[in-house]
């Protein structure tokens, strides 16, 4: 989380947006690449390190369906999840109380495009 975090902030810096014409700021395709390999790459490693731990469990929807399918017992679901929340917001604070400015890994649509054109705009492609 901690890398994946870190590299979406950079990625979402000032510095690195692009604006339009009409003034709107987007990301560009290679700064959402970063991030999808800094968040591929950060999941590979701890994979790597901690599958003897959690059996490679880093997603607490994935623990709780587990839990509901009986293939894990509930108190190891319970906690599992409440690790993994707990990891989640350490590695928030520690990259928020690491960089200058404050935390920017927030999802947005770019472009003037409203909430209501977002599912179209997905899905027509």
């Amino acid at each position: 989380m901690f890398m994946g975090f870190s590299a979406a902030h950079v990625a979402n810096l000032p510095s690195a947006t692009q604006k339009t014409t009409t003034g709107a700021t987007f990301t560009s395709t290679s700064n959402l690449l970063f991030i999808a390999f800094a968040f591929g790459i950060s999941l590979v490693i701890n994979v790597w390190i901690f599958f003897r731990v959690s059996g490679a469990l880093f997603n607490p929807a994935i623990a709780l369906s587990l839990a509901i399918a009986r293939v894990i017992p509930p108190l190891r679901a319970v906690v599992l999840v409440i690790a993994q929340v707990l990891v989640g917001i350490t590695a928030a604070a520690l990259v928020n109380s690491l960089t200058p400015s404050e935390l920017n890994v927030g999802n947005r649509l770019g472009g003037g495009v409203s909430i209501a054109q977002g599912p179209q705009i997905i899905f027509s492609s």
